[in-house]
């Protein structure tokens, strides 16, 4: 079975995010055969989570927070960002409203 691209998976969880009216922004664009990706949920009383994808050799793909807490400060989230895309321009930033969590790109293997 052939793997998905970086933008592919990018583009078709924010369009399926967006038909169940929840929003998705894009707000960095990277490699789109094999950028990293990197989701910004955005919570209630302006706290944020950053969550990044990384590879387990049992469990494939996993999503886990870049920080300790399970909700930051939108500035702190900020900073976070702008040292990953620093580090590796090749990046994807995804803006994600919600209040409950859930990050929709976890329900998806890439």
């Amino acid at each position: 079975m052939a793997r998905l691209t970086t933008g592919m998976l990018v583009a078709a969880v924010m369009a399926e995010t967006n038909r169940e009216m929840v929003s998705a922004v894009l707000s960095h664009r990277g490699d789109a055969s094999r950028g990293a990706i990197f989701v910004r949920l955005e919570g209630q009383n302006g706290q944020a989570r950053i969550e990044g994808r990384h590879h387990d050799p049992d469990d494939g793909y996993v999503w886990a927070a870049l920080h300790g807490e399970d909700w930051i400060e939108s500035s702190a989230a900020d900073a976070i960002l702008e040292k990953q895309i620093s580090y590796d321009q090749d990046c994807w930033v995804i803006n994600i409203d919600s209040p409950d969590g859930i990050n929709p790109f976890a329900h998806h293997d890439g």
